[in-house]
Protein backbone atom coordinates (compact mmCIF):
# COMPACT_ATOMS: atom_id res chain seq x y z
CA UNK A 1 0.00 0.00 0.00
CA UNK A 2 2.70 2.35 0.59
CA UNK A 3 4.51 1.93 -2.66
CA UNK A 4 1.14 3.04 -4.34
CA UNK A 5 0.33 5.93 -2.21
CA UNK A 6 4.44 7.46 -3.42
CA UNK A 7 3.38 6.16 -6.93
CA UNK A 8 0.07 8.17 -6.99
CA UNK A 9 1.87 11.23 -5.26
CA UNK A 10 5.17 11.50 -8.08
CA UNK A 11 2.67 12.34 -10.88
CA UNK A 12 1.11 15.32 -9.04
CA UNK A 13 4.72 16.79 -7.52
CA UNK A 14 5.98 16.72 -11.77
CA UNK A 15 2.66 18.21 -12.38
CA UNK A 16 3.31 20.64 -9.61
CA UNK A 17 7.15 21.14 -10.78
CA UNK A 18 5.78 21.94 -14.09
CA UNK A 19 3.46 24.97 -13.17
CA UNK A 20 6.18 26.21 -10.79
CA UNK A 21 8.50 26.70 -13.21
CA UNK A 22 5.90 27.99 -15.90
CA UNK A 23 4.93 30.78 -13.26
CA UNK A 24 8.43 31.35 -12.50
CA UNK A 25 9.58 31.64 -16.47
CA UNK A 26 6.52 33.87 -17.04
CA UNK A 27 7.52 36.30 -14.02
CA UNK A 28 10.70 36.55 -15.45
CA UNK A 29 9.46 37.33 -19.23
CA UNK A 30 7.08 39.69 -17.59
CA UNK A 31 10.07 41.57 -15.90
CA UNK A 32 11.90 41.89 -18.75
CA UNK A 33 9.82 43.33 -20.95
CA UNK A 34 9.07 46.98 -20.88
CA UNK A 35 6.24 48.22 -19.19
CA UNK A 36 3.26 50.30 -21.61
CA UNK A 37 3.23 53.28 -18.95
CA UNK A 38 7.02 53.92 -19.34
CA UNK A 39 7.31 54.05 -22.84
CA UNK A 40 3.73 55.88 -22.93
CA UNK A 41 5.73 59.49 -22.25
CA UNK A 42 6.14 61.87 -24.89
CA UNK A 43 10.06 62.24 -24.79
CA UNK A 44 11.88 64.76 -27.02
CA UNK A 45 13.57 63.25 -30.02
CA UNK A 46 14.90 66.14 -31.89
CA UNK A 47 14.71 70.08 -31.72
CA UNK A 48 16.03 72.73 -33.89
CA UNK A 49 18.10 74.85 -32.46
CA UNK A 50 19.65 71.72 -31.15
CA UNK A 51 20.33 71.03 -27.50
CA UNK A 52 23.32 73.36 -26.26
CA UNK A 53 23.90 74.49 -30.28
CA UNK A 54 25.49 78.18 -31.18
CA UNK A 55 23.46 79.32 -33.62
CA UNK A 56 22.62 83.21 -35.22
CA UNK A 57 18.94 84.05 -34.24
CA UNK A 58 16.84 81.14 -35.59
CA UNK A 59 13.83 81.52 -37.56
CA UNK A 60 12.06 79.59 -36.14
CA UNK A 61 11.49 76.80 -32.97
CA UNK A 62 11.49 73.15 -33.60
CA UNK A 63 10.21 70.43 -31.14
CA UNK A 64 9.96 66.05 -32.35
CA UNK A 65 8.73 64.25 -30.19
CA UNK A 66 8.11 60.38 -29.89
CA UNK A 67 4.46 60.75 -29.91
CA UNK A 68 1.42 62.36 -30.93
CA UNK A 69 0.42 65.47 -29.09
CA UNK A 70 -2.61 67.09 -28.01
CA UNK A 71 -1.49 70.74 -28.96
CA UNK A 72 -3.77 72.53 -27.65
CA UNK A 73 -2.82 71.38 -24.56
CA UNK A 74 1.05 71.88 -25.09
CA UNK A 75 3.18 75.05 -24.37
CA UNK A 76 6.53 76.38 -25.26
CA UNK A 77 8.34 79.66 -22.75
CA UNK A 78 11.24 80.91 -24.25
CA UNK A 79 13.47 82.44 -21.93
CA UNK A 80 16.65 84.56 -22.98
CA UNK A 81 19.71 86.87 -21.24
CA UNK A 82 19.01 88.33 -18.07
CA UNK A 83 15.98 85.85 -17.68
CA UNK A 84 13.95 88.13 -20.41
CA UNK A 85 10.54 85.72 -21.20
CA UNK A 86 9.66 85.52 -24.38
CA UNK A 87 6.15 84.42 -25.03
CA UNK A 88 5.50 82.34 -28.06
CA UNK A 89 1.57 81.33 -28.36
CA UNK A 90 1.12 80.88 -32.22
CA UNK A 91 1.71 77.58 -33.55
CA UNK A 92 2.75 77.10 -37.34
CA UNK A 93 -0.32 75.43 -38.85
CA UNK A 94 0.40 72.17 -40.91
CA UNK A 95 3.06 70.75 -38.42
CA UNK A 96 3.12 66.95 -38.12
CA UNK A 97 0.69 65.63 -34.90
CA UNK A 98 4.45 64.85 -33.37
CA UNK A 99 5.64 68.34 -33.85
CA UNK A 100 5.52 71.87 -32.15
CA UNK A 101 7.06 74.69 -34.47
CA UNK A 102 6.93 78.19 -33.37
CA UNK A 103 7.89 81.43 -35.36
CA UNK A 104 10.49 83.42 -33.00
CA UNK A 105 11.57 87.00 -33.23
CA UNK A 106 14.84 88.52 -33.51
CA UNK A 107 16.61 86.97 -30.76
CA UNK A 108 19.04 88.56 -29.11
CA UNK A 109 22.62 87.29 -28.88
CA UNK A 110 22.94 84.98 -25.79
CA UNK A 111 22.04 82.06 -24.01
CA UNK A 112 18.23 81.07 -24.43
CA UNK A 113 16.44 78.30 -23.13
CA UNK A 114 12.92 76.60 -24.76
CA UNK A 115 11.06 75.63 -21.42
CA UNK A 116 8.44 73.17 -23.13
CA UNK A 117 5.35 70.92 -21.44
CA UNK A 118 3.69 68.34 -24.00
CA UNK A 119 0.27 66.16 -23.25
CA UNK A 120 0.78 63.11 -24.99
CA UNK A 121 -2.35 61.53 -26.58
CA UNK A 122 -2.72 59.16 -24.05
CA UNK A 123 -2.85 62.19 -20.99
CA UNK A 124 0.65 61.62 -20.15
CA UNK A 125 2.00 65.40 -19.45
CA UNK A 126 6.10 65.83 -19.65
CA UNK A 127 8.54 68.85 -19.70
CA UNK A 128 12.34 69.84 -20.33
CA UNK A 129 14.42 72.32 -21.54
CA UNK A 130 16.14 72.77 -24.65
CA UNK A 131 19.35 75.60 -24.06
CA UNK A 132 20.72 77.14 -27.00
CA UNK A 133 23.23 80.16 -26.91
CA UNK A 134 22.35 83.08 -30.15
CA UNK A 135 26.09 84.43 -31.33
CA UNK A 136 26.01 87.51 -33.02
CA UNK A 137 26.34 87.14 -37.25
CA UNK A 138 29.98 88.26 -38.54
CA UNK A 139 30.35 91.73 -38.89
CA UNK A 140 28.83 92.99 -42.45
CA UNK A 141 26.38 89.93 -42.48
CA UNK A 142 22.28 90.40 -42.07
CA UNK A 143 20.58 88.13 -39.88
Amino acid sequence: MVGAMSADRRPRAAWWLKGAAAAVLSMIWACSSGLPEAQAHAIILESSPQHAESVTSPKKLVLRFNSRLKKPLCSVQLVGPRQRTIVIFRQEPGTPPDTLAYPLPRLEPGAHQAKWKVMAVDGHLTEGIVRFTVVAPPSGQKQ
